[in-house]
């Protein structure tokens, strides 16, 4: 299934069968790409377990991917990015530091 593979940035959702939640946790690692994954249950042990486990920047439990930089950091891994994406992050990673120690 391309679609699943490839990173379409649209509305799109496909539906991939597994056998059981590692199964589940293998196919989703497969994939070059870690943006970002949903998990739903009403089990929020079971979801913070998958959370865990999932190759991915963010996990959303039971919802829909977010919107991004602007509400929260952004993580991408994989080919999905590298580091860290938002407001903040982003002034941190224009600023220098530099230590200076006076010494009367």
């Amino acid at each position: 299934m391309r679609l699943a593979w490839e990173e379409p940035f649209g509305p799109v959702l496909p539906i991939i069968r597994a056998n059981d939640v590692d199964e589940m946790i293998d196919i989703a690692n497969k994939s070059n790409f870690g943006l970002q994954a949903s998990v739903y249950t009403k089990n929020l042990d079971q979801a913070l377990t998958v959370a865990q486990k999932l190759e991915v920047g963010t996990v959303n439990i039971n919802g829909k991917s977010q919107r991004g930089p602007d509400v929260f950091p952004f993580l991408g891994v994989k080919d999905s990015g590298f580091g860290v994406q938002g407001i903040v992050d982003t002034l941190l990673f224009s600023t220098r530091y530099k230590g200076i120690v006076i010494n009367n």
